[in-house]
C-alpha cells in the first residue's frame, strides 16, 4: 500500500514538471460547473470533487409550510384520501466525485466522471405516533457519465464547444434501511443513488474572454430514453444553466460569481415497494422542482516547480430561488472543494 502511495506521488510530481507554460486560474470556470474546459492534443486531467450539501425544512409549491401541515396533507395513495405519517426535517448530503479527461485532438476532449454518494435523512413521526425523530441511511456509488466534448470555435475573445453524453446507470435504485415501521424499508426517491436509466445529454459551452475577466455560459439538457427501470419509473426531463462571470486579480487566483438555474420535470411512473403514506419524500407527486442558485467561487493554481499546475477549487452555494412539484425539502446551502491536475505533452 505505502509503495503505491509513493509511486502515485512520484508520478503526480515527476508530470508536474513536463510543462514551463503559465496557465492562469480562470482558465477554469467556478469548480462545480463541469465539461467547461477542452485539452490540448495529448493532454490528461485527473479531479476530486467534495460537494456537501445540506437540506431543511419544507415547501409546498414555493411556500414553507410547517411539519404538521405537511403530516395533515393527502398523500398520493388511497385516491389522495389519506394523510402522511412522518415528514423529513433535515438531510446531509456527501457526494464525492472523480473524474478524467484525455484529449486525443486539439478539437475533442474525452471526459468521465462518476461519483461516490453518503445521505443521511432525518423524518419526525406524527404526534399520535409519538413524535419522535429517526435517521435513515443510504451510501454508494452514483451513476457514470461518459462524454465527447469537441470544439465549434476558438479565438482570442471567444471558445466555443458542444458536449454529447450518456449518464449509464450504475447508481443503487434499491436502497433501504430501518424505520419504525420496518427493519427493510425501501427508501424514498432522493435517498436513491441512481436514476436506473440510460440518460443521454448534451451540452453547449461559452467562453468571452475580457483579459482579466471572463463570461461564460453553459446550458445542459438530459433526458431518458431507456423507459421505465427495474423499479417501474424515470424521471423527467433535466435542464442545468449556468453563467457566471470571473476577474483574475493574480496570474494563479481568480474569483468568481455564478448564477444557476435548475430543472427537473415531474417522475413517469412509480416504485410500487415505496409507501406512499409513509412520507412525501416516497410519494412520486413531490418530483420535479425549478430552483435558481447563486454561487461564489474562488480558483488556484500552482504555477511554482513543485506540484506544477495542481489546482484547488472552492465555491459556496446558496439558494435564491425554489419551486417545487408537491411538498419537498428545501435546499439550504452547498459546498464544493474540488482538485484536478492536468499533464501532457504535444
Amino acid at each position: 500500500m505505502l509503495r503505491s502511495v509513493f509511486l502515485f506521488l512520484l508520478f503526480i510530481y515527476s508530470s508536474s514538471a513536463l510543462s514551463d507554460e503559465i496557465i492562469f486560474a480562470d482558465s477554469h470556470g467556478p469548480i462545480s460547473v463541469i465539461g467547461d474546459h477542452l485539452h490540448k492534443k495529448n493532454e490528461f486531467m485527473f479531479s476530486y470533487r467534495l460537494s456537501k450539501m445540506k437540506m431543511g425544512g419544507m415547501l409546498q409549491g414555493q411556500n414553507k409550510i410547517s411539519i404538521d401541515s405537511v403530516m395533515s396533507a393527502p398523500n398520493g395513495a388511497s385516491d389522495s384520501s389519506g394523510r402522511y405519517m412522518n415528514s423529513p426535517t433535515l438531510m446531509n448530503m456527501n457526494m464525492h466525485m472523480f473524474g478524467g479527461m484525455y484529449a486525443p485532438t486539439d478539437n475533442l476532449t474525452f471526459m468521465l466522471m462518476t461519483g461516490y454518494l453518503e445521505k443521511e435523512m432525518t423524518s419526525e413521526r406524527m404526534r399520535m405516533s409519538g413524535g419522535t425523530r429517526f435517521n435513515v441511511n443510504s451510501n454508494g456509488i452514483s451513476d457514470t457519465r461518459l462524454s465527447a466534448l469537441i470544439r465549434l470555435y476558438k479565438s482570442d475573445f471567444l471558445k466555443s464547444h458542444i458536449g454529447l453524453g450518456v449518464s449509464f446507470p450504475m447508481g443503487g435504485i434499491d436502497k433501504r434501511d430501518s424505520t419504525p415501521m420496518s427493519s427493510s424499508a425501501r427508501l424514498g426517491y432522493g435517498m436513491q443513488n441512481g436514476t436506473g436509466t440510460f440518460d443521454p445529454y448534451f451540452l453547449i459551452n461559452n467562453v468571452n474572454n475580457f483579459d482579466k475577466v471572463r463570461v461564460g455560459e453553459q446550458f445542459i439538457i438530459k433526458k431518458p430514453v431507456s423507459g421505465d427501470n427495474r423499479n417501474g419509473y424515470y424521471y423527467g426531463t433535466s435542464i442545468d444553466t449556468t453563467i457566471w462571470s470571473s476577474y483574475r486579480w493574480l496570474e494563479n487566483v481568480s474569483t468568481a460569481i455564478k448564477f444557476n438555474y435548475k430543472y427537473l420535470g415531474q417522475i413517469n411512473g412509480s416504485d410500487d415497494e415505496m409507501n406512499k403514506r409513509m412520507n412525501p419524500s416516497m410519494d412520486s407527486n413531490n418530483v420535479g422542482h425549478q430552483k435558481i442558485n447563486l454561487g461564489f467561487g474562488i480558483n488556484y493554481i500552482n504555477n511554482n516547480d513543485f506540484l506544477r499546475n495542481h489546482r484547488l477549487g472552492l465555491e459556496i452555494i446558496l439558494p435564491i430561488y425554489q419551486k417545487v412539484r408537491g411538498i419537498q425539502m428545501s435546499e439550504t446551502y452547498k459546498i464544493m472543494i474540488g482538485w484536478q491536475f492536468g499533464f501532457g505533452q504535444n
